[in-house]
């Protein structure tokens, strides 16, 4: 059975923190939970998938590796035209973005 990677990868969430420094990733976190916010993940397949390439590497980056991955796969089947996987990745890209959401707000409370 597969498994679920963790939202959130610590590793790579702390290699950020280490890269960026205290000051800065207040901020870095911030814009990516703006950027989510103001996703509605919606809209033509253009469109959609020129945001998820845009929350792709963000994403990748703080370390939520399956918002990324299911980003990735959001772009790649709204670039071929596949409406029904649109539909179904769209579905799961909004529930992990909930999740990243309230982890980001988690992360900015804590410090």
């Amino acid at each position: 059975m597969p498994t679920t990677p963790p939202s959130l990868d610590a590793a790579t969430y702390a290699d950020l923190r280490q890269a960026v420094g205290d000051d800065a990733l207040p901020v870095l976190l911030r814009r990516f939970r703006q950027q989510l916010v103001d996703w509605s993940v919606t809209g033509e397949p253009q469109v959609l998938g020129a945001v998820a390439h845009g929350v792709i590497a963000s994403s990748g980056l703080i370390g939520f590796v399956r918002l990324s991955r299911l980003c990735a796969a959001l772009e790649t089947a709204c670039q071929a035209g596949d409406l029904e996987d649109v539909r179904d990745l769209a579905r799961q890209v909004l529930a992990e973005k909930a999740v990243a959401e309230a982890e980001t707000a988690r992360l900015m409370a804590v410090g």
